[in-house]
């Protein structure tokens, strides 16, 4: 039997899945896996400069292909910078395998209360234990086969999400079979919650046909979609087919800003608890009488803190792969079905081809047929549902209107313009702080636009070394936004950007300060601003001055007190390497609309006038 080296056998197995990319930092306990990499012609080592970089690096290229990606790192201190990157990958649904070195088993005592076996050793496992759908230390050479198997399925199964394997050293040089039979007895008596959570069949329209006929009853239905809907560009295609012949008004969560561009009819913007659409939440919590949820959590983040209170006019359907997020109700009496979002559009495109067939035969034979768009009865509510998307589109217009112009939202107005000037068919990655907003609610995306950020983990620094990997997952150029805050977590990875010469454009909104936290501190810590603000003992560097000694092109704007936007002033056109533009804006930044505590979330500061909410209520 052939045997060959344990961490070749690594890279190949993972080349074999389709992953040529992987994303790390060197060091002693995982020497041997970088060394099989960097001798495999098949697969690209991409280096970063600190592990963290590598972790969210991967996952931007997992969060924004869908595919499985690879990060790995050393033993102790590399692994535990990974922990970020797991944590956002593991909320977020990116399906990443991590890789970490480890201290030689030899080395190891029958000592468990020690502290430390030995230099750079940490328990890796019982750290991310909770982080990880599948985490395990290999102690055994043989069974590296059946462990890779077993983290790729389970990262790649049910609802996606990060792995980790801990490879010892001596496990990594050993020699293992080249060939192996796959134990699939073992494979298939996996532990079901951690491998792969049973979900509706696709091949049942049961799921399908309930949520149509609830679709058809209703007056005044929404559509609301998350991150749980596929990032594959096919899928995306037919579910926006799907869309625009159901008709019906669609929101999103901000992780699902790109479903659908801006300009779109259908599109009604982000919900929101705190910082959405103003119209979104209007016509959700005051309007909707029936909301379809598709792969989207509905978290306090989107329905507020007392979850009773959202939409309770409305009937609530939600359609969500994971079985333990149906758990946590919105409405007592709420439909909930587990099924994967994409199946439940697959079988929902059939049903309606399908209508479309017999539509076109009825016609033929002279029968009067309802609209080629709906499976049978659907179209008996067409005048409702017109109707009410009229309804929608006066909101939309009406406090689009009203924020046009406030004063308080001079930065939505500057995330406007840069998106203007940004190409489609770019991926956009946005840090986390007041600028995230500005993005979410007024980043103009067109229909080939891509977008990620840091969701439920929430991690500021992501953005940078995320654009990276979502580079080399679609080989397009990437558009990073992010603030004076953010920009720091991880601006080491600049070196990476410059050292490849990729075509990533930073724009860093400087506002001085914490933006979020600032605004937080002038509500309600009497304008404290503790580790927030120059007079609080935060403070921001020159970022031109640092992307030019990375050796990065640089330039600095100042739209700061109210200075003229001119139509070219963000344009980046033309530049095939990296840029950075640093966009200086007033201190005294916000991020509006916002639910102030307390007050319903459609009721958002600054507010409407009492005439306006009024009119939108009665229509």
């Amino acid at each position: 039997m052939i045997r060959t080296k344990a961490s070749d056998y690594i890279v190949d197995y993972l080349c074999g899945k389709g992953i040529h990319h992987f994303f790390g930092y060197q060091g002693t306990m995982i020497a041997h896996l970088i060394d099989s990499i960097g001798k495999n012609e098949n697969v690209e080592n991409h280096c970063c400069y600190n592990e963290q970089g590598a972790a969210f690096a991967a996952v931007g290229y997992a969060k924004i292909s869908g595919r499985c990606a690879v990060a790995y790192a050393t033993s102790g201190p590399g692994a535990i910078n990974l922990v970020s990157g797991i944590a956002d990958a593991f909320y977020d649904s990116a399906p990443v395998i991590f890789l970490t070195g480890q201290l030689n088993t030899n080395e190891h005592t029958d000592i468990p209360q020690l502290r430390q076996q030995g230099f750079q050793e940490t328990n890796v496992i019982s750290i991310v234990s909770s982080i990880t759908k599948y985490c395990k230390m290999i102690t055994k050479a043989e069974d590296i086969p059946i462990e890779l198997e077993k983290a790729f399925r389970i990262a790649t199964s049910g609802r996606k999400g990060p792995v980790l394997l801990d490879i010892p050293m001596n496990m990594q040089r050993a020699e293992i079979e080249d060939k192996f039979a796959l134990d699939c007895e073992t494979l298939g008596n996996l532990d079901e919650p951690v491998f792969c959570n049973k979900y509706a069949d696709p091949s049942d329209d049961f799921v399908v046909k309930q949520a149509l006929n609830a679709l058809k009853k209703a007056n005044c239905p929404l559509l609301v979609l998350g991150n749980g809907i596929s990032k594959n560009e096919q899928d995306r295609k037919l579910i926006r087919h799907v869309l625009e012949q159901l008709d019906i008004p669609v929101l999103t969560s901000m992780l699902g800003r790109d479903i659908l561009p801006m300009d779109h009819p259908l599109n009604f913007g982000m919900i929101g608890s705190a910082y959405g659409h103003r119209y979104a939440n209007l016509l959700a919590c005051q309007k909707a009488d029936f909301i379809l949820c598709l792969g989207c959590s509905l978290c306090p983040r989107q329905t507020g803190t007392h979850p009773e209170l959202f939409a309770p006019q409305a009937q609530i359907m939600r359609i969500d792969i994971d079985s333990v997020q149906l758990k946590r109700k919105i409405h007592k009496d709420e439909m909930a079905y587990q099924m994967d979002a994409m199946d439940f559009f697959v079988v929902l495109s059939r049903l309606l081809s399908d209508d479309e067939e017999k539509s076109a035969t009825s016609a033929q034979d002279g029968i009067k047929t309802g609209s080629k768009r709906y499976v049978e009865g659907f179209k008996e509510n067409e005048d409702s549902h017109k109707k009410w998307l009229k309804i929608c589109r006066i909101c939309k217009d009406k406090l689009q209107d009203f924020d046009a112009d406030l004063p308080e939202m001079t930065e939505n107005r500057v995330m406007k313009k840069i998106s203007e000037q940004i190409e489609d068919n770019r991926v956009i990655c946005a840090d986390v702080g007041q600028h995230q907003v500005w993005t979410a609610t007024s980043f103009v995306f067109k229909r080939n636009q891509r977008f990620i950020c840091s969701g439920g983990h929430g991690a500021m620094g992501f953005s940078i070394p995320a654009a990276i990997g979502a580079h080399y997952a679609t080989g397009q150029p990437v558009v990073v936004l992010c603030g004076d805050g953010g920009a720091q977590m991880n601006i080491q990875e600049l070196q990476w950007i410059r050292r490849d010469n990729l075509p990533i454009v930073i724009y860093v909104l400087n506002n001085s300060s914490l933006g979020l936290i600032r605004q937080q501190q002038d509500s309600i810590f009497e304008r404290r601003y503790i580790g927030a603000a120059p007079e609080g003992g935060y403070v921001a560097p020159d970022f031109e001055k640092i992307a030019k000694a990375y050796g990065i092109e640089a330039e600095t704007i100042d739209v700061s007190a109210g200075k003229l936007l001119a139509d070219d002033l963000f344009s980046h056109t033309g530049s095939k390497g990296p840029r950075l533009i640093q966009v200086m804006l007033g201190e005294e930044t916000g991020a509006f609309p916002k639910t102030v505590f307390g007050e319903p979330m459609y009721n958002q500061k600054p507010y409407v006038s009492s005439e306006l909410m009024e009119e939108l209520l009665s229509l």
